[in-house]
């Protein structure tokens, strides 16, 4: 077996809150400076407990019980270079599924139904789509300064409540990235023709405007409305990015160091959980998006993980894959993303079930396109993994 390695950090905490954090509160609860971990379903913020450290936020979900302000904190387990077939992930846990801005939620009895019939099929985190072609469905101050509409309802806080009472966990997915519109047209939309006036725009690429990487204004943007996510839903789990972060070689294939400073930047200034779902393999990625995620992994550059989108139709070609990509980024921060619905054939249930086996054989979690595949292909099966 290979070796692993337990890392335990011991914080002696005082009882006493910050006063920043004591003094505030959310949904009607009062904020507590607990270590992350004993925070129920994840329902803090960043920022309000300076006094003890990184690992020690401002909760307000005390009221379910199990707050503590000192622990042990286990900082995760696995090999440093985590291939091992014994080795398991810190995120084995995780069973994940995307979920559409436009599916089951146009309001939040829809959202309710969603999310009970997600946990009935054992999912326990939502990758949520709050950002698509120049629209959000989250508050967002950092957008709403463009002095454009671009709101279109808050699903993000239908779905962080619903979660909540579910156990399950929401992440916003920031699908559109650096997209600006689809289309051939530059200004098809009032926020491309805004972004178009700034100077922002890099230019068409696989039938999309995107915004250009080297931009810091357009940076600041991206990261204020992901900041803005955690800072207005504090119990969101995470925020996550895609290969729409990146830039297409059609832009330019000198342009990796671009993405590399990009992605540096918006880790630096955004304060919570960010996950990157890039295409794979890595090399595919670094071809066609100027993304060297490969690196970043190795590198740990501060992803908090990924969820590389092996989207294949055959069990036998995505067992290769994940071992290529097991042996080039190792299992540490590895939550593999699985096909179930999208262009062309829907995958067959038992191929579905064979791809998540997979991952569970080797210590992972694992991330299915989309949640129609639970709600309305397979609402009668459950994978035997389900918890």
């Amino acid at each position: 077996m290979a070796p692993f390695v337990i890392a335990i950090v011991f914080l002696g905490l005082a009882s006493a809150n910050d006063p920043e954090c004591a003094t505030s509160s959310a949904h009607g609860q009062q904020g507590h400076c607990v270590t992350v971990e004993s925070c129920p379903y994840g329902y803090y913020v960043s920022g309000k407990c300076p006094s003890y450290g990184n690992e020690v936020k401002c909760c307000y979900s005390c009221h379910y019980g199990g707050c503590q302000t000192n622990s042990s904190i286990g900082a995760g387990i696995g090999t440093l270079s985590g291939a091992g077939e014994n080795v398991t992930s810190p995120y084995a846990d995780v069973r994940a599924t995307w979920m559409s801005q436009y599916d089951h939620a146009n309001t939040q009895f829809e959202m309710a139904v969603t999310f009970a019939q997600l946990q009935a099929k054992g999912i326990n985190r939502v990758y949520l789509n709050v950002w698509a072609d120049g629209q959000i469905y989250f508050r967002s101050p950092t957008f709403e300064s463009l002095g454009i509409r671009g709101f279109v309802r808050d699903v993000l806080g239908w779905a962080v409540e619903e979660g909540l009472k579910r156990g399950i966990e929401v992440w916003a997915w920031f699908e559109y990235g650096l997209i600006s519109t689809w289309g051939s047209n530059p200004t098809a939309s009032v926020f491309s023709t805004t972004v178009y006036n700034k100077g922002w725009m890099k230019g068409e690429a696989k039938g999309y405007w995107w915004m250009d990487a080297g931009n810091f204004e357009v940076l600041d943007f991206v990261a204020g409305m992901m900041q803005d996510a955690f800072d207005n839903y504090p119990g969101l789990g995470g925020v996550q990015l895609d290969e729409h972060f990146g830039q297409p070689y059609q832009l330019g294939s000198d342009l990796v160091a671009t993405v590399n400073d990009a992605v540096v930047y918006i880790l630096e200034m955004v304060s919570g959980k960010v996950s990157m779902a890039p295409v794979s393999p890595p090399q595919s990625s670094l071809l066609n998006f100027n993304m060297d995620w490969a690196r970043w992994a190795s590198d740990d550059i501060g992803f908090h993980e990924y969820v590389p989108k092996i989207y294949r139709d055959l069990a036998s070609t995505f067992d290769y894959d994940l071992t290529q990509i097991i042996a080039e980024v190792g299992k540490d921060k590895l939550i593999p993303g699985i096909r179930c619905i999208g262009s062309g054939a829907n995958t067959p249930y038992d191929v579905l079930s064979d791809m998540m086996d997979r991952c569970e054989a080797q210590g992972l979690g694992h991330s299915v396109w989309y949640s129609k595949c639970f709600t309305l292909l397979y609402p009668d099966h459950v994978h035997s993994g389900a918890q």
